[in-house]
């Protein structure tokens, strides 16, 4: 039986800590579609990209496992498709990253108003990369055995470069979010992802042994920040009101819904408290000023 590299082992326990994180994620999604269907709110497209990372990261999680026990208990040089599976997963790691960061920013363009060019910086940044980290792992397929990993020149960085403008993103957006959104900034915003991804990405200029245990975990975290966030909000608990009943019975501009009058918002708004106040700094006015 050949004896797996050191690395291997680390890369393992990475997997089992993953498997941890992913515990906690499937409750909170769990929690999510629960309050989803008690409250009978209808679906909207933010709701389908909460499912879509989850069913992602599923998916990237199974991958890796796959891997990581094929590894340590035959080796890495009995099966030559090992190498394929790793930028398989490396692949959905980094467009998880991207599909959680589109909708941070497009909490972000609503929570202003729907101002296009709050979002642009930050999308084009997403954007670039998004296209830096997927052509290193697009590379990774040519690797024919997944024990002879030699790092091309330009993979370090380039990977380095897609790390860092992910980390210059979720900053922008902390920066764009935390100040209408002050009472749950840790979480609301992007805060947590920035300190997760800022030491994923020490970790990886450093090459330090640790990467392969966060690698699995910061993923996860992809995912698991934006459905804890629209957890909040199907809670009634957020500024936000995404696929949730309280725009029809509170005032906020900060609001996930097209502006269109209905019949039930003439119903509803007859019996809104109008007005407006000033909170944390933000202006909050009526739904008869902003309709949902």
């Amino acid at each position: 039986m050949p004896t797996p590299p050191k690395d291997a082992y680390r890369a393992f326990l990475g997997t089992v800590l993953s498997h941890l994180f992913l515990g906690i994620y499937t409750t909170v999604f769990a929690l999510y579609m629960h309050l989803k269907r008690a409250r009978r709110s209808q679906f909207v497209a933010v709701d389908y990209g909460v499912i879509a990372l989850f069913s992602c990261t599923v998916l990237t999680i199974a991958l890796d496992t796959i891997q990581q026990f094929w590894t340590v208990c035959r080796g890495s040089q009995s099966a030559p498709w090992l190498a394929k599976i790793d930028a398989t997963t490396s692949s959905l790691s980094i467009t998880l990253n991207f599909a959680s960061q589109i909708i941070l920013i497009y909490r972000c363009w609503n929570i202003w108003d729907r101002v296009i060019c709050v979002i642009v910086p930050p999308g084009c940044l997403a954007v670039v990369s998004w296209v830096c980290g997927i052509a290193v792992t697009i590379d990774l397929y040519t690797v024919a055995d997944a024990s002879q990993r030699v790092a091309k020149d330009w993979w370090m960085p380039l990977g380095v470069t897609s790390m860092g403008l992910s980390l210059g993103v979720n900053a922008l957006v902390s920066g764009l979010m935390s100040p209408g959104v002050a009472v749950s900034v840790l979480l609301e915003s992007a805060v947590a992802l920035f300190i997760a991804q800022l030491v994923y990405m020490v970790l990886y200029q450093l090459g330090h042994p640790a990467f392969a245990l966060v690698a699995g975990p910061v993923t996860i975290i992809y995912g698991l920040n934006c459905t804890a966030i629209m957890v909040l909000v199907a809670m009634n608990r957020s500024f936000d009101v995404v696929g949730t009943d309280i725009g029809r019975t509170q005032h906020s501009v900060m609001v996930f819904a097209p502006r269109t009058v209905t019949s039930e918002y003439l119903e509803v708004s007859s019996l809104t408290v109008r007005g407006e106040a000033n909170w944390g700094g933000a202006r909050i006015t009526s739904i008869d000023e902003h309709k949902v």
